[in-house]
C-alpha cells in the first residue's frame, strides 16, 4: 500500500474508502488507520496480528478492525483477492464493532462485497450517494446479521524468516501429508536439529505445534465451505483418525469440531 493511498484512506473528507487488490504476496508492514477496516479475503487464509492477538481469517469470513488499531497481515497463500472497506467512526457505534472481531460472511454480505468489487477510492455522501448508502447499510447490518465467531482468535505465531515461510508454504501445499521434521529438513537442505532450532528461535514453538496450527487453519477453511464431513476434513489435512483430529481441534480452538460446524450452519441460515 503506497503512502498516498494511506493518506487518502485517512482523509476526513471521505466517509468511506474502498480499496480492492489482487495479490500473490501480502505486505507485512504494520498499519494503523483513523478509519475502521473491514477486510474480506477470497482465495486463501490471512493471518492478522494485533498487539495482543493472532487471528486466523479463512475464506468466507471477514474481519472488522476498529479505527486506531495497530495490526499487520501475513499469509502463506497466493492469488488472494483482498476486499478492503474503510469506515469513518460514528458516534453510538454498536459495541461489537469496538473491538477486532471475525465474522462469517453470510450470503447477503458476500453479495455486497461482490457488488462493490469494482469500486475504488474515497466515497462521501456528496460524491456518490448510492454507494454511500450501501456502505452505511453494510456497517449497520454487521452486528445484526453476522454474529462474531467465538472460536477465534487462536494464539499461534507465524514465521518471521523467509526460510520458514517457504517451509510453511510447502506444508500448506501438502497439508494431507504427515511429514516428519527429518523429511522437511532434508527437503530444504537442512539437518533436523538445525530446523528444530530455527523453529524455536524464530517462533518459540516446535515443528509439531506449528504443523498442527496450519492444519487446524486449513480445517477452518474447509468447514466454512460446508462441503465435507468432519471425517473428510480430518483426512484432507493429514489425520487418519477422527478422534485425534477432534481432540487437537478442540485443544487449539476451544470448541469441538461438531459444535463449530453447527455454529457455521446456524450463522449461514
Amino acid at each position: 500500500m503506497e503512502q498516498e493511498q494511506l493518506w487518502a484512506i485517512d482523509d476526513n473528507e471521505y466517509d468511506f474508502y474502498v480499496c480492492h487488490t489482487y495479490v500473490d504476496r501480502i505486505d507485512p508492514r504494520e498499519y494503523i488507520h483513523q478509519k475502521a477496516r473491514l477486510l474480506y479475503a477470497d482465495g486463501g487464509i490471512i493471518h492478522v496480528f494485533t498487539a495482543t492477538k493472532h487471528w486466523y481469517l479463512p475464506g468466507r469470513f471477514y474481519m472488522w478492525i476498529p479505527a486506531n488499531t495497530a495490526y499487520h497481515l501475513e499469509s502463506s497463500s497466493s492469488h488472494i483477492h483482498l476486499y478492503s472497506f474503510y469506515f469513518k467512526e460514528l458516534e453510538g457505534v454498536h459495541p461489537v464493532l469496538l473491538d477486532p472481531n471475525i465474522f462469517l460472511s453470510n450470503d447477503l454480505m458476500r453479495e455486497m462485497f461482490l457488488f462493490a468489487r469494482d469500486w475504488e477510492g474515497g466515497i462521501s455522501r456528496k460524491t456518490s450517494y448510492s454507494r454511500y448508502c450501501l456502505l452505511r447499510a453494510m456497517m449497520a447490518i454487521i452486528p445484526e446479521m453476522s454474529p462474531p465467531i467465538d472460536a477465534f482468535p487462536m494464539q499461534h505465531p507465524y514465521p518471521k524468516s523467509e526460510k520458514l515461510r517457504r517451509i510453511a508454504r510447502y506444508l500448506n501445499m501438502y497439508i494431507d501429508q504427515a511429514f516428519t521434521i527429518e523429511q522437511v529438513a532434508a527437503q530444504f537442505g537442512m539437518s533436523s536439529r538445525s530446523l528444530s532450532r530455527l523453529f524455536k528461535e524464530d517462533m518459540g514453538i516446535s515443528y509439531i505445534r506449528f504443523l498442527r496450527a496450519i492444519r487446524i487453519a486449513k480445517a477452518l477453511e474447509l468447514m466454512a465451505e460446508n462441503t465435507y464431513s468432519i471425517l473428510e476434513i480430518a483426512m484432507r489435512i493429514g489425520y487418519s483418525e477422527l478422534s485425534s483430529f477432534s481432540n487437537i481441534f478442540t485443544r487449539v480452538t476451544g470448541i469441538r469440531p461438531s459444535v463449530y460446524m453447527s455454529k457455521i450452519n446456524e450463522y449461514k441460515n
